[in-house]
């Protein structure tokens, strides 16, 4: 039976949020299907006609791989009891910065277009095509809530000196862009920071992400200097169960859903 609360979210970013836990390490409490879960991603099958999946599979992620985000989805459905509505465009080693991580030939999430070798390599055209397909397709009227975001492994210094320094710029062109392919100047964007035992950290990345939310009242951000990995570059499922979690606190906080809080441990790591 269909929960009477109705809930759209749009997720975005590279390997962390496209997940990288195995199947296998889920929760034993989040069992798969997830019902109440309308899901439509860049990895599902029929996304291209704005197709949501009516509950979200295992076949649906990528690998057979989770991220956080599947715990706050997890949270909103089963616990905060919404109809919960997800567009997600997520990809594995990309950065918003041209000059970052997989070059100029392959995908990036810059908003200047101009850029890029063709369109085609464009992340977030890709992400607009898939929101607005979905929006049109769909045969309810659905209002996008909130946006979940993290990336930022690609714009790190190893690939270009110019990366880091241009991250706070090219991020804020990125959610102004989001927010204007889904009619909401205002929209509340929900990241979290790069963990500080990441291989990838950068501390100008972060420093860029942490100066937008200062001017972005909008923009909240999640702390994960602390977090724990599975490997040299990703939250390990402990991690990515505290940052689902918190990402759902967050949601509550700023009275985007209501539901009961979850008390987490302030020092998980």
């Amino acid at each position: 039976m269909a929960t009477a609360k109705k809930l759209a979210l749009i997720s975005a970013g590279q390997s962390n949020i496209d997940g990288r836990v195995p199947l296998t390490e889920l929760p034993s409490a989040m069992a798969l299907p997830l019902t109440n879960c309308h899901y439509c991603s860049n990895d599902t099958p029929q996304h291209e006609e704005g197709v949501f999946q009516p509950t979200l599979k295992a076949s649906d992620l990528s690998d057979n791989r989770w991220g956080f985000d599947l715990v706050t989805y997890y949270q909103i459905t089963q616990v905060a009891k919404y109809d919960l509505y997800v567009m997600k465009c997520s990809e594995g080693g990309t950065s918003i910065d041209v000059h970052g991580e997989a070059g100029k030939f392959n995908d990036h999430w810059t908003a200047d277009i101009s850029q890029l070798e063709s369109p085609g390599h464009s992340l977030l055209l890709q992400f607009k095509r898939l929101v607005q397909t979905c929006l049109q397709a769909s045969q309810d009227e659905l209002d996008i809530q909130a946006m979940l975001w993290h990336q930022g492994e690609g714009d790190r210094g190893t690939f270009s000196p110019v990366s880091p320094v241009n991250y706070y710029h090219n991020l804020k062109a990125v959610f102004q862009a989001c927010r204007e392919f889904v009619g909401k100047p205002d929209l509340p964007i929900i990241c979290g920071t790069i963990s500080h035992h990441s291989k990838q950290y950068d501390p100008t990345v972060e420093a860029g992400l942490l100066r937008l939310a200062q001017e972005d009242s909008d923009l909240h951000v999640i702390d994960l200097q602390h977090a724990t990995l599975r490997d040299d570059f990703h939250f390990d499922a402990q991690s990515s169960q505290y940052f689902g979690q918190a990402i759902y606190n967050e949601l509550i906080t700023q009275k985007i859903i209501m539901g009961p809080r979850i008390d987490i441990q302030t020092h998980v790591f």
